[in-house]
């Protein structure tokens, strides 16, 4: 019997398992760590991804060519190079953290670089854009998104997860817990955003969060046409509505609200959800929708962030004061947003320098 013979029907090992439990060890480390939960879930997510692609082989032996051929392969599913950036973020986390384990000293992703993306100058809406998108709201939610993001300059993340104790109406002033890095800040309002937050309040109060979705754990309403009880309800995330029975039958709220309960209890799908913070993808939505109406193109959260830091910059802020409102650690990171006041002094540049646009003093004299 040859070697081959004997390995014949052998299986394969599959370490799929372990780098799964490996995944799920790195994702309690950062949790510990209080890395931010958006941060938790995106390096999960490329580590998850990580451990897929390599199930028959253990992510703790990999070498540098085996990282560089999935992020290739990513490269070669259409994935952006700044989406590659963050997996690749992502990875040096985590073999980060099989060091500090002991599993192994070697570290595959030492000699890996980050992409270098191209440099380009973002989209700044300007405030006339500003104003397009928030008076093209149609309710107070509508028109307290823009309205509050504009005005405090927040991430998306901070903005769902802020709690009313935070906010101080009398000083317009919030408390940011935990930002980015796990760092604690203060930002400011103005008198527009408070307006927006008091009536979105008064539409539609909150008991935790600022922007919190209501529960879906059912409602009755009185129909008068008919003189019936019915009810609304979220069946497997699908918004329904039945029939309980007659005003006559059930005389009360209480009544119909009891009947709703037994009914409810018996649907298959029907799952009660509690009043939580709003999904930023909801967020987005709004967004998208109000510069659809507005039609100033593409609009998403971070464009009112960008606005409002440009838009102070040029009315006057001084640069250290903008970094201290957005959170950021460096101050490279908010000089980004100085190239608003460039391209104004190109503009006047352009239309004042008598030789800016190729003509001679000589001529402008003549």
């Amino acid at each position: 019997m040859t070697d081959d013979e004997v390995f014949t029907g052998l299986p394969t090992r599959s370490y799929a398992d372990a780098n799964r439990e490996l995944v799920a060890s790195f994702v309690r480390y950062m949790e510990a760590r209080g890395i931010a939960a958006p941060t938790i879930r995106s390096y999960r997510d490329s580590c998850q991804r990580l451990a897929e692609t390599m199930a028959s082989r253990s992510i703790v032996d990999l070498r540098r060519s085996d990282i560089r051929n999935f992020l290739t392969g990513l490269l070669q599913k259409g994935l952006a190079d700044s989406s590659v950036r963050l997996h690749t973020a992502a990875l040096r986390a985590l073999y980060r953290f099989i060091r500090l384990s002991g599993l192994t000293r070697h570290d595959p992703m030492l000699m890996i670089s980050h992409r270098k993306l191209p440099g380009r100058l973002p989209r700044v809406l300007t405030v006339q854009q500003v104003e397009a998108l928030i008076a093209a709201a149609t309710d107070p939610f509508e028109r307290v998104v823009p309205e509050f993001l504009y005005s405090t300059g927040l991430r998306i993340s901070e903005a769902v997860s802020l709690r009313l104790e935070n906010i101080d109406f009398a000083e317009h002033m919030i408390l940011v817990k935990k930002g980015k890095g796990g760092k604690d800040r203060y930002v400011l309002f103005g008198t527009h955003a408070a307006r927006a937050m008091n009536e979105y309040l008064a539409w539609r109060p909150s008991k935790t969060f600022l922007l919190e979705a209501p529960a879906r754990d059912g409602m009755i309403v009185a129909s008068r046409k008919d003189r019936c009880w019915r009810a609304r309800l979220y069946v497997d995330g699908v918004q329904r509505e039945m029939r309980l029975g007659s005003i006559k039958q059930f005389p009360d709220a209480e009544a119909a609200q009891r009947e709703f309960e037994r009914i409810a209890a018996n649907i298959p799908g029907f799952k009660p959800v509690p009043a939580r913070p709003y999904h930023p993808t909801a967020i987005r939505l709004v967004l998208k929708k109000l510069a659809h109406r507005a039609g100033i193109g593409r609009v998403h959260p971070h464009s009112l962030r960008r606005a409002m830091a440009c838009h102070m910059l040029s009315h006057g802020a001084d640069i250290r004061s903008i970094q201290e409102l957005l959170g950021h650690t460096n101050l490279s990171t908010t000089m980004l947003y100085t190239h608003l006041n460039a391209q104004e002094l190109k503009k006047i540049h352009d239309n004042c320098h008598p030789r800016a646009q190729g003509a001679s003093i000589d001529a402008e004299e003549e």
